[in-house]
């Protein structure tokens, strides 16, 4: 076989192993949370793996050190908190709070609808900051450590995905899903861009990212 022909068959298979999903791919990685499963998602998680669609934010993701969100329902039963806390490594001693009210949907027998946000309020280093857009969330069924979710406000998407605060160390057990996660994003017509990626060591806003090393932990 000619040099030539070779070059043309690598050529082909370059091409090959970064072809968009078919259908029945995205069919398999695409499935909505049901809404009788949302109590899942009231949990503390680590964000370990990050894409957008905007070429803006994709500037901003890779300058993330670590983002730790809670979840939590509030006493009224009918809305939940969802507070992200967010380090960047140009400023590693300061911390980026949102603090997001999300809608809890009235009707627990159908399929999870998108969840919006009725209240957005952004903080940085406890100072606040103007904020004028809307948010809205969508949770896909994943491990029972995970979370999976695209967020979306009028400007941007974000597919993020997470694991659980105690399980979001073991960074070669996050690599083995990175695959589905691009392929995910890419079958909701993401770009394909580097993604936001957590180190397993970087600590948080609050806590640091070694359980031993809180003091809370300590006796």
């Amino acid at each position: 076989m000619s040099a030539e022909k070779i070059s043309v068959l690598l050529l082909l298979a370059v091409i090959g192993s970064h072809a968009a999903p078919n259908a029945s791919e995205c069919d398999g990685l695409a499935k909505r949370l049901p809404t009788k499963d949302l109590n899942k998602i009231f949990r503390n998680w680590v964000l370990v793996w990050g894409v957008s669609d905007h070429e803006a934010v994709e500037a901003f993701l890779p300058n993330v050190s670590s983002s730790h969100v809670e979840f939590k329902l509030l006493p009224d039963n009918k809305t939940f908190s969802y507070i992200e806390r967010t380090i960047f490594h140009h400023n590693l001693s300061s911390c980026t709070t949102s603090f997001i009210n999300v809608t809890v949907p009235s009707n627990n027998e159908t399929e999870l609808q998108t969840l919006h946000a009725v209240n957005i309020r952004l903080e940085e280093d406890g100072q606040p900051v103007e904020y004028n857009d809307t948010g809205a969330v969508d949770f896909y069924e994943s491990c029972s450590d995970c979370l999976l979710l695209v967020y979306k406000s009028s400007r941007f998407r974000f597919v993020l995905s997470y694991k659980e605060e105690g399980s979001h160390r073991d960074v070669e057990q996050h690599k083995a899903a990175h695959d589905d996660h691009r392929k995910f994003a890419e079958c909701l017509g993401f770009p394909k861009k580097k993604p936001y990626v957590y180190d397993g060591v970087a600590d948080f806003c609050h806590k640091k990212s070694a359980p031993e090393a809180n003091p809370d932990n300590q006796s």
